[in-house]
């Protein structure tokens, strides 16, 4: 036995016998044959209660819609803008209204045509547009 055996010993730490050989895990549960018992069906899943998704197509007029369409936007609704029949400088302010309207919502906006907008809030995905649009010019 070498020096640190003797003072294992003198200490009240054993040697090789230190208990462990003995030591069996109990983990509480007791053999009592679940295997045999039949499976237990899990809770029903609550009902999906999400609005539904929906698309809204606005071809703006006036400075004055930009209301109506961040409205659709704050409940929930895709927006499809349609700036044919609008100026360019009532176009750009309408966009620039709804960039501060995006950014409380916190959705996104892409161009998806020469002169179409796509308004979406968080919980829609756009990027598929923005990948279409993209690899087409």
């Amino acid at each position: 036995m070498g020096i640190f055996g003797t003072k294992n010993n003198k200490f009240g730490f054993g040697g090789r016998d230190d208990g462990f050989d003995d030591y069996v895990e109990d983990n509480g549960f007791e053999d009592d044959g679940a295997e045999d018992m039949a499976p237990v069906e899990a809770p029903a899943a609550p009902a999906f209660t999400a609005a539904p998704l929906s698309l809204k197509i606005v071809a703006p007029k006036a400075y004055e819609d930009a209301k109506e369409i961040t409205d659709f936007l704050m409940n929930g609704n895709t927006v499809l803008l349609n700036m044919d029949s609008i100026e360019r400088d009532v176009a750009v302010r309408i966009l620039d209204y709804l960039k501060g309207a995006i950014q409380v919502v916190g959705g996104m906006m892409t161009k998806a045509g020469k002169t179409t907008i796509v308004v979406a809030p968080k919980n829609v995905d756009i990027s598929s547009i923005e990948a279409m649009v993209g690899s087409a010019d």
